[in-house]
């Protein structure tokens, strides 16, 4: 993996607190001054200011600003007279071609070194060009060949990748770590405003200020956090004081409480690094939350979760041939359900009959598995159309061999089986007992006390010569059960399969399905963990709960990958952070992160998530 800045400098960026004291100070100075001007002395030798009456003489606009906040101002006039046709790489290139470095923040004879085809006042403006570029190393490279960005830029020649990828190496610590420590102040302070596309994402803090290292998770989880929720968008415009990063906190800090978002942020304000105003109220985040439709909701955590699955390819996580589950699941409802149609029957639970519910195709076969995608459930009767669409957006991440279903009825039927099989996938499924032919079948094995046995069937009108019908002896069911099975078919798995029994024995099978058990394990990890709770009969705000609940679980399984990379440990030897230390160190994360509050969609449209003709109604 190429690198997107200087990885490996010693940064010490300027805090807030810094930031402020020294412009108070300077506004202080300036302040004398002008109160100097209004009480000017008769004798100009009583003047302290020694000619105040000249503005130029103010001592407050004598004082040389730090090298980031020159590089900002810059940017700034760039923007304001920038050619559309110009990339950002090349409007950055402008703003540092035009920052004067002689004298203030760099002297003859610093960085000479670095390369053969550079002095050193040009070596050290491609440094800062290589430190603040979005471009990663190859970009850089690439561009510096441009003669309009070199011209930009005020550098007589380009450097090949590999002497790009030295230069920091050879610069001297002091000079390297001030540097270093510019660009990082810069880029923290871009973030939020109208050029931050231009710059490189901020360098997660690993050294809290007392000296101390913070926990690992939290900085995985911090550095995870800051490239996928810039995609998660609030419908808030430039007036709102409260960062995303803190808005976004408080859903998190409900679904670690397993509350509701009202208690979860008024417990927010003890935190020592929050003001009252700096996180919203609950209400005022279901408010903005309520701004979204479902479309947006499920296309913005569209956007969010490719850079989670972008990271887990580069690390060789997804299989030659995936597996996949594919189910639906509730999201209990507990109050009054007339006259709203998003929220459905379903099996009864603990005082709730009904739920919203939501279609999930997750990879599987995994020690950590994650969810490809979620879309809501309105019509269950739309079940194959949900799974075409699903497997058609799953494939730009994976190649899927298998696909496994549960036995529910949504599924169970020759229109949700062919959705499947006419794609050339292997599918292996839990059938229902319910037709006399699979009966006959079961109760024949288990009077001929038979382990596992197979036959041809065709569901509905399926072609009887392609699919199968498996049967296989539960242990398990045998060992747990306390009384005589109603049935003899009772003690026996049923399992429907277009895959031939003689290329894949029934034990093998079983085996194998057990892999899709397991996701019933991370649902419930999904609710129980990620999940806030919500009375809300919003079709949006309730989407855009489940699926930052789901993006949480994918962000907790990426941050065990890297986790796993960093220790040298085997994901398949156990997680390396649970659920619960993921969301804690989160929540008590005290760095805020200058997330942008409305992105430009960079990504597809919502067209590519649905599918072409595919209309609201269908989306429901």
């Amino acid at each position: 993996m190429t690198k997107e800045k200087d990885e490996d400098a010693d940064r010490d960026p300027e805090s807030k607190g810094e930031i402020h004291e020294r412009w108070q100070e300077k506004a202080e100075i300036s302040s004398r001054y002008r109160e100097a001007e209004r009480k000017l002395p008769d004798d100009p030798r009583d003047d302290p200011w020694a000619y105040t009456g000249l503005l130029s003489r103010n001592p407050a606009k004598n004082i040389t600003p730090p090298l980031w906040e020159a590089i900002k101002s810059e940017a700034y006039r760039v923007c304001d007279f920038y050619d559309e046709l110009e990339t950002p790489e090349h409007r950055l290139a402008k703003a540092l071609g035009k920052v004067q470095l002689r004298h203030y923040y760099w002297s003859e004879g610093k960085n000479d070194h670095l390369t053969e085809n550079l002095d050193g006042e040009d070596a050290t403006r491609l440094y800062l060009f290589f430190d603040l570029s979005a471009l990663n190393q190859s970009g850089v490279a690439r561009a510096i060949n441009d003669p309009d960005i070199r011209e930009a830029l005020d550098i007589e020649d380009s450097v090949s990748q590999p002497t790009l990828n030295r230069m920091p190496g050879r610069m001297d610590e002091d000079t390297r770590h001030y540097y270093a420590s510019e660009t990082e102040t810069l880029v923290r302070r871009m973030q939020d405003t109208r050029v931050e596309h231009w710059f490189r994402d901020p360098t997660p803090d690993t050294i809290v200020t007392d000296g101390e290292g913070f926990p690992p998770v939290q900085v995985i989880a911090r550095e995870l956090r800051s490239k996928t929720f810039k995609y998660i968008r609030l419908k808030r415009d430039d007036s709102t004081e409260v960062t995303k990063d803190a808005a976004l906190r408080v859903l998190i800090a409900a679904a670690n409480g397993n509350g509701f978002v009202n208690d979860a942020a008024k417990n927010l304000k003890y935190k020592p690094f929050y003001d009252d105003g700096d996180i919203p109220t609950g209400q005022n985040l279901t408010y903005h939350l309520r701004k979204s439709s479902r479309e947006s909701v499920m296309r913005m955590f569209r956007e969010a979760n490719e850079v989670l699955f972008e990271i887990a390819s580069r690390h060789d996580y997804f299989p030659e041939e995936a597996e996949v589950a594919i189910d639906i699941t509730d999201w209990p409802f507990y109050g009054d359900a007339d006259g709203d149609g998003f929220i459905r029957g379903t099996k009864p639970g603990r005082n709730y009959s009904w739920a919203w519910k939501y279609i999930t195709l997750a990879l599987v076969g995994s020690d950590t598995p994650l969810i490809l995608v979620v879309l809501p459930v309105k019509d269950k009767s739309k079940t194959p159309k949900y799974i075409r669409r699903m497997l058609r957006l799953s494939r730009q991440h994976v190649n899927i061999g298998r696909v496994y279903l549960d036995a529910g009825t949504e599924f169970y039927n020759s229109d949700t089986i062919s959705a499947i099989t006419e794609q050339g996938l292997e599918l292996v499924m839990q059938g229902r007992k319910s037709g006399k032919t699979v009966k006959h079948f079961l109760n024949g094995m288990a009077r001929a006390d038979l382990r596992s046995s197979y036959y041809p069937y065709g569901v509905g009108d399926l072609d009887e010569d392609s699919y199968y019908a498996v049967g296989l002896k539960s242990d398990k069911t045998v060992k747990l059960r306390k009384s005589e099975a109603e049935e003899p078919m009772d003690d026996y798995t049923y399992f429907y399969t277009n895959l031939h029994p003689e290329e894949v024995p029934p034990e093998e099978l079983g085996e194998a399905y057990r892999r899709r058990w397991g996701i019933e394990t991370d649902f419930r990890v999904i609710k129980e963990e990620f999940l806030a709770k919500s009375a809300s009969r919003d079709p949006a705000i309730r989407a855009f709960y489940f699926n930052f609940a789901a993006h949480l679980f994918n962000i907790w399984t990426v941050a065990n990958i890297l986790r796993a990379e960093e220790t040298g440990e085997a994901l398949s030897e156990g997680k390396q952070l649970t659920a619960g230390e993921l969301m804690q160190a989160i929540e008590d994360d005290p760095h805020d992160l200058r997330i942008p509050t409305e992105p430009p969609e960079t990504r597809q449209v919502f067209g590519d998530v649905l599918g072409a003709g595919w209309s609201t109604s269908d989306a429901d």
